[in-house]
């Protein structure tokens, strides 16, 4: 997960949880952004493993991150990304918390229409947080596939545990079907079909080190077992040339072996030539 913000505040923060995460002009990308600067498709977030890489769609604006333009590159908590002439910025959400980080509990949908938005559940110890369709609950999500009180959540230091209240749908954590389950940072729960990662205590999220994050170049890609080398800069695709050396090497090994036969033929050629004379 990760979480970014506009520069100029022009829109709340948001919470990327999506594989695949499109941002442009266009209104089915994932984030609308109507400026002139953007293109309709002007850049994707992708998700791959622990790692989120920014990738310009070949956008004239461009997109750089940490004011270096790029084609793809990672990006971590403390990346400053451009897109055009718009800012946005990597929040740290730890470090956004400070001293309550420690305690800080919340829910970041991850599916439906309510994804990416997050639901805080506080951080007092011992706190029960019901969720469900009904108003009476504490958290309240309006969907018929939802019981009335559909779970409640016990928040403790290191962990939540959630109870399931009897729904007619069910409750899961991490893809299992539960009536009462310890829940730690990282894991995922569902209610029927509306899915939250939760956020937390000791959750893993990838930060930048040093302001700037580790470049993803095309050099790095794997594809099959080996990896690509390029002989220019892979500013585009029409730039590119991969280096074979498994090929090259074959190919040497081919001439040598037609020297080879050329020498024995010319010798067998003499000899013939000889032996013929005589």
């Amino acid at each position: 997960m990760l979480k970014i913000q506009f520069k100029d505040k022009r829109q709340e923060p948001f919470w990327v949880v999506e594989k695949s995460f499109s941002i442009g002009q266009a209104d089915a990308c994932s984030l609308v952004i109507k400026d002139s600067s953007i293109a309709e498709s002007h850049a994707k977030i992708l998700q791959q493993g622990d790692t989120y890489v920014l990738k310009d769609l070949g956008s004239q604006g461009g997109s750089f991150v940490n004011n270096q333009r790029i084609n793809q590159k990672n990006i971590a908590c403390g990346d400053t990304i451009r897109l055009g002439t718009v800012e946005l910025e990597v929040i740290d959400p730890i470090a956004e918390h400070g001293n309550d980080a420690a305690s800080y509990w919340s829910l970041i949908a991850d599916s439906s229409w309510l994804s990416g938005q997050e639901f805080p559940l506080g951080g007092s110890s011992s706190e029960v947080i019901s969720l469900g369709r009904g108003t009476q609950c504490d958290i309240v999500f309006p969907g018929t596939h939802l019981s009335r009180r559909h779970a409640e959540i016990t928040i403790s230091p290191s962990h939540l545990t959630i109870r399931d209240l009897n729904s007619a749908n069910g409750t899961f954590v991490n893809d299992e079907k539960v009536d009462v389950s310890t829940v730690f940072a990282g894991d995922r729960i569902r209610l029927d079909v509306y899915s939250f990662r939760v956020f937390g205590p000791g959750i893993h999220l990838p930060r930048s080190a040093t302001g700037t994050s580790k470049a993803l170049s095309d050099s790095s890609i794997k594809v099959g077992e080996g990896s690509k080398q390029w002989k220019s800069k892979p500013t585009s695709p029409g730039n590119r040339e991969e280096i074979n050396l498994y090929k090259r090497q074959n190919t040497q090994l081919i001439l040598a072996g037609l020297v080879i036969l050329g020498v024995v033929g010319m010798f067998g050629y003499i000899i013939a030539a000889v032996f013929g004379a005589e």
